[in-house]
Protein backbone atom coordinates (compact mmCIF):
# COMPACT_ATOMS: atom_id res chain seq x y z
CA UNK A 1 0.00 0.00 0.00
CA UNK A 2 2.56 2.59 0.99
CA UNK A 3 4.47 2.02 -2.24
CA UNK A 4 1.49 2.98 -4.41
CA UNK A 5 3.05 5.25 -7.07
CA UNK A 6 1.89 8.79 -7.67
CA UNK A 7 0.79 7.80 -11.17
CA UNK A 8 -1.56 5.20 -9.74
CA UNK A 9 -3.09 7.68 -7.30
CA UNK A 10 -3.64 10.08 -10.21
CA UNK A 11 -5.32 7.29 -12.17
CA UNK A 12 -7.54 6.54 -9.17
CA UNK A 13 -8.77 10.13 -9.15
CA UNK A 14 -9.13 10.21 -12.92
CA UNK A 15 -11.28 7.12 -13.10
CA UNK A 16 -13.38 7.70 -9.99
CA UNK A 17 -16.34 8.24 -12.32
CA UNK A 18 -15.91 4.97 -14.17
CA UNK A 19 -18.38 2.47 -12.86
CA UNK A 20 -16.31 -0.52 -13.75
CA UNK A 21 -13.81 0.55 -11.10
CA UNK A 22 -15.92 2.27 -8.50
CA UNK A 23 -18.51 -0.47 -8.21
CA UNK A 24 -15.74 -2.81 -7.16
CA UNK A 25 -13.93 -0.43 -4.80
CA UNK A 26 -14.68 -2.71 -1.83
CA UNK A 27 -12.32 -5.16 -3.55
CA UNK A 28 -9.41 -2.71 -3.52
CA UNK A 29 -8.38 -3.97 -0.11
CA UNK A 30 -7.70 -7.28 -1.81
CA UNK A 31 -5.84 -5.89 -4.79
CA UNK A 32 -2.23 -6.25 -5.80
CA UNK A 33 -0.88 -3.95 -8.52
CA UNK A 34 -1.84 -6.55 -11.16
CA UNK A 35 -5.37 -6.75 -9.75
CA UNK A 36 -5.75 -2.96 -9.79
CA UNK A 37 -4.54 -2.76 -13.39
CA UNK A 38 -7.15 -5.36 -14.31
CA UNK A 39 -9.88 -3.34 -12.60
CA UNK A 40 -8.81 -0.22 -14.48
CA UNK A 41 -9.01 -2.13 -17.74
CA UNK A 42 -12.58 -3.18 -16.95
CA UNK A 43 -13.51 0.37 -15.97
CA UNK A 44 -12.06 1.89 -19.11
CA UNK A 45 -13.74 -0.70 -21.31
CA UNK A 46 -17.11 0.09 -19.71
CA UNK A 47 -16.50 3.83 -19.95
CA UNK A 48 -15.72 3.70 -23.65
CA UNK A 49 -18.71 1.47 -24.38
CA UNK A 50 -21.07 3.83 -22.56
CA UNK A 51 -19.73 7.18 -23.70
CA UNK A 52 -18.22 8.13 -20.34
CA UNK A 53 -14.75 8.09 -21.92
CA UNK A 54 -14.04 9.20 -25.47
CA UNK A 55 -11.57 7.70 -27.93
CA UNK A 56 -8.80 9.96 -26.62
CA UNK A 57 -9.31 8.67 -23.10
CA UNK A 58 -11.01 11.81 -21.80
CA UNK A 59 -13.91 11.71 -19.32
CA UNK A 60 -17.14 13.58 -20.08
CA UNK A 61 -16.70 16.12 -17.28
CA UNK A 62 -19.84 18.04 -18.19
CA UNK A 63 -21.96 15.07 -17.30
CA UNK A 64 -19.76 14.40 -14.29
CA UNK A 65 -20.32 17.89 -12.85
CA UNK A 66 -24.08 17.52 -13.26
CA UNK A 67 -23.90 14.24 -11.38
CA UNK A 68 -21.87 15.73 -8.55
CA UNK A 69 -24.49 18.44 -8.07
CA UNK A 70 -27.35 15.98 -7.98
CA UNK A 71 -28.61 15.91 -11.55
CA UNK A 72 -29.42 12.27 -12.30
CA UNK A 73 -27.86 10.74 -15.36
CA UNK A 74 -30.68 8.31 -16.03
CA UNK A 75 -28.09 5.55 -15.83
CA UNK A 76 -28.25 3.82 -12.46
CA UNK A 77 -24.74 2.44 -12.85
CA UNK A 78 -23.22 5.87 -13.42
CA UNK A 79 -25.22 7.29 -10.51
CA UNK A 80 -23.96 4.50 -8.28
CA UNK A 81 -20.41 5.17 -9.38
CA UNK A 82 -20.69 8.84 -8.49
CA UNK A 83 -22.28 8.05 -5.14
CA UNK A 84 -19.32 5.81 -4.37
CA UNK A 85 -16.67 8.24 -5.60
CA UNK A 86 -15.69 9.27 -2.09
CA UNK A 87 -14.28 5.77 -1.57
CA UNK A 88 -11.31 6.70 -3.74
CA UNK A 89 -10.49 9.80 -1.71
CA UNK A 90 -10.91 7.81 1.49
CA UNK A 91 -8.44 5.22 0.22
CA UNK A 92 -5.90 7.89 -0.71
CA UNK A 93 -6.18 9.55 2.72
CA UNK A 94 -5.66 6.22 4.45
CA UNK A 95 -2.66 5.42 2.26
CA UNK A 96 -1.12 8.79 3.11
CA UNK A 97 -1.58 8.21 6.84
CA UNK A 98 -0.12 4.71 6.65
CA UNK A 99 2.84 5.89 4.57
CA UNK A 100 3.62 8.70 7.01
CA UNK A 101 3.27 6.34 9.95
CA UNK A 102 5.60 3.75 8.47
CA UNK A 103 8.20 6.34 7.48
CA UNK A 104 8.17 8.01 10.91
CA UNK A 105 7.54 4.91 13.03
CA UNK A 106 4.30 6.46 14.30
CA UNK A 107 1.93 3.58 14.99
CA UNK A 108 -0.91 6.03 15.72
CA UNK A 109 -0.97 7.14 12.09
CA UNK A 110 -1.14 3.56 10.86
CA UNK A 111 -3.99 2.93 13.29
CA UNK A 112 -5.74 6.03 11.93
CA UNK A 113 -5.47 4.52 8.45
CA UNK A 114 -7.04 1.33 9.79
CA UNK A 115 -9.83 3.37 11.36
CA UNK A 116 -10.52 4.96 7.98
CA UNK A 117 -10.46 1.61 6.16
CA UNK A 118 -11.49 -0.92 8.76
CA UNK A 119 -11.87 -3.84 6.35
CA UNK A 120 -8.60 -3.27 4.50
CA UNK A 121 -6.25 -5.95 5.75
CA UNK A 122 -3.31 -4.35 3.97
CA UNK A 123 -3.17 -1.67 6.67
CA UNK A 124 -3.31 -4.30 9.42
CA UNK A 125 -0.32 -5.97 7.75
CA UNK A 126 1.57 -2.68 7.77
CA UNK A 127 0.76 -2.22 11.45
CA UNK A 128 1.99 -5.74 12.21
CA UNK A 129 5.24 -5.14 10.35
CA UNK A 130 5.89 -1.87 12.19
CA UNK A 131 5.13 -3.41 15.58
CA UNK A 132 7.45 -6.32 14.83
CA UNK A 133 10.20 -3.91 13.83
CA UNK A 134 9.68 -2.02 17.10
CA UNK A 135 9.94 -5.23 19.13
CA UNK A 136 6.27 -5.50 20.07
CA UNK A 137 5.89 -9.09 18.93
CA UNK A 138 2.66 -9.75 20.84
CA UNK A 139 1.10 -6.67 19.26
CA UNK A 140 2.33 -7.78 15.85
CA UNK A 141 0.74 -11.20 16.33
CA UNK A 142 -2.57 -9.54 17.19
CA UNK A 143 -2.37 -7.35 14.09
CA UNK A 144 -1.60 -10.35 11.89
CA UNK A 145 -4.56 -12.17 13.46
CA UNK A 146 -6.85 -9.19 12.79
CA UNK A 147 -5.73 -9.17 9.17
CA UNK A 148 -6.28 -12.89 8.73
CA UNK A 149 -9.71 -12.61 10.37
CA UNK A 150 -10.78 -10.11 7.70
CA UNK A 151 -9.57 -12.44 4.96
CA UNK A 152 -11.28 -15.47 6.45
CA UNK A 153 -14.49 -13.46 6.63
CA UNK A 154 -14.24 -12.94 2.87
CA UNK A 155 -13.57 -16.64 2.39
CA UNK A 156 -16.65 -17.51 4.45
CA UNK A 157 -18.67 -15.36 2.05
CA UNK A 158 -17.50 -17.38 -0.92
CA UNK A 159 -14.13 -15.79 -1.67
CA UNK A 160 -11.44 -17.94 -3.26
CA UNK A 161 -9.08 -18.98 -0.46
CA UNK A 162 -5.96 -19.30 -2.59
CA UNK A 163 -6.55 -15.98 -4.33
CA UNK A 164 -7.12 -14.21 -1.03
CA UNK A 165 -4.17 -16.00 0.58
CA UNK A 166 -1.92 -14.83 -2.24
CA UNK A 167 -3.15 -11.32 -1.66
CA UNK A 168 -2.68 -11.21 2.10
CA UNK A 169 0.76 -12.81 1.88
CA UNK A 170 1.78 -10.32 -0.82
CA UNK A 171 0.72 -7.46 1.46
CA UNK A 172 2.58 -9.14 4.31
CA UNK A 173 5.85 -9.65 2.47
CA UNK A 174 5.75 -6.05 1.25
CA UNK A 175 5.17 -4.76 4.79
CA UNK A 176 7.93 -6.92 6.21
CA UNK A 177 10.43 -6.03 3.49
CA UNK A 178 9.70 -2.34 4.03
CA UNK A 179 10.56 -2.70 7.71
CA UNK A 180 13.62 -4.80 6.91
CA UNK A 181 14.90 -1.90 4.84
CA UNK A 182 14.30 0.52 7.73
CA UNK A 183 15.05 -1.33 10.98
CA UNK A 184 15.83 -5.02 10.42
CA UNK A 185 15.73 -7.70 13.10
CA UNK A 186 15.78 -11.49 13.16
CA UNK A 187 12.04 -11.80 13.77
CA UNK A 188 11.29 -9.77 10.66
CA UNK A 189 13.65 -11.93 8.61
CA UNK A 190 12.09 -15.13 9.92
CA UNK A 191 8.54 -13.93 9.27
CA UNK A 192 9.48 -12.75 5.79
CA UNK A 193 11.03 -16.13 4.96
CA UNK A 194 7.94 -17.94 6.27
CA UNK A 195 5.65 -15.69 4.23
CA UNK A 196 7.72 -16.10 1.08
CA UNK A 197 7.51 -19.87 1.42
CA UNK A 198 3.71 -19.59 1.47
CA UNK A 199 3.78 -17.46 -1.68
CA UNK A 200 6.12 -19.93 -3.36
CA UNK A 201 3.76 -22.79 -2.50
CA UNK A 202 0.83 -20.89 -3.97
CA UNK A 203 2.80 -20.15 -7.14
CA UNK A 204 3.64 -23.84 -7.48
CA UNK A 205 -0.01 -24.78 -6.87
CA UNK A 206 0.90 -26.67 -3.70
CA UNK A 207 -1.38 -26.86 -0.67
CA UNK A 208 -0.92 -24.34 2.14
CA UNK A 209 -2.00 -24.50 5.76
CA UNK A 210 -3.96 -21.26 5.45
CA UNK A 211 -6.44 -22.95 3.12
CA UNK A 212 -6.53 -26.38 4.72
Amino acid sequence: MISTPTALRARLRRTALIVGLVLVTPMLSACTQEDIDWLFAIGEEWGRANGVIDEAGNINYGQAVMQVFGVPSGDSLVDAALDAGSVVANLEDAERLAREGIESGDIAKVEAAIEARTKDWGFHEQKAGLLMAQGDFAGADRAFADSESLVRDQISKGGDCRLLARNIFTHRINALETQLSLQPNDQLRSKAAETQSQLDALAANRSISFCS
